[in-house]
């Protein structure tokens, strides 16, 4: 299935739970295979835990191998690298 949009008047309402979940036990190769085929997969949302900084980020990068997230951060400055397979729910 694919993400659902509503449009209300406040604004737009995304459904994140009508995307079928990939299953844990598959290997990471198989994973960026079925990314390579698969183009709902391409396209899903992954929910994020325990990303956070003290109080704002400014920059938000990207690893090329789509592995890690790598953000820095304002007041008390500070540049954390985040390993994505271990942050989605």
């Amino acid at each position: 299935a694919i993400m659902e949009i509503q449009e209300r008047k406040s604004g737009k309402i995304y459904s994140l739970s009508s995307t079928t979940a990939i299953p844990e036990w598959l290997s990471e190769r198989s994973r960026r295979n079925l990314a390579k085929r698969d183009s709902q997969y391409r396209h899903r949302v992954t929910l994020l835990q325990d990303l956070e900084m003290p109080v704002a980020s400014t920059k938000v990068r990207q690893s090329p191998d789509g592995r890690f997230l790598i953000v820095g951060g304002t007041y008390s400055p500070r540049i954390r690298c985040y390993e994505l397979s271990e942050m989605s729910m």
